[in-house]
């Protein structure tokens, strides 16, 4: 599973920006973090990988992670130190949701490929 978080500075998607640990020696590449990298780029997030830290977990407006088997899974709630930070009252963010909506659609053919995904097999 990969983190993600996502801060939305002016709180109207102007300033939006995707956090994620940068893959080094610790964590190895995986085609579905590189896939909502690529569909959150695409739809005008800035992404950056980079080191996350615990503060800004704490500030966040959605954390969500990422596996082949989940696709995207959101966090409810993250406790550090005795301090208990809830997102979206523990259920889907609005920006977790988009992106899985768009690359699921991308993987079963619902939506324009304008990442040029998909290889017609004759």
């Amino acid at each position: 599973m990969y983190l993600f978080v996502f801060t939305d500075q002016f709180t109207n998607f102007q300033d939006h920006a995707i956090s994620t640990p940068a893959i080094n020696g610790t964590i190895l590449p995986g085609i579905t973090r590189k896939s909502i990298i690529d569909v959150a780029r695409s739809q005008g997030f800035q992404v950056e990988e980079r080191l996350v830290t615990v503060d800004e977990l704490l500030d966040a407006d959605e954390v969500f992670c990422t596996g082949t088997a989940v696709v995207i899974s959101p966090v409810g709630s993250i406790t550090y130190l005795g301090k208990r930070v809830t997102y979206e009252s523990g259920g889907v963010g609005v920006v977790s949701q988009q992106l899985y909506s768009s690359l699921t659609n991308l993987q079963m053919g619902l939506a324009e490929d304008k990442l040029d995904w998909i290889v017609a097999l004759k």
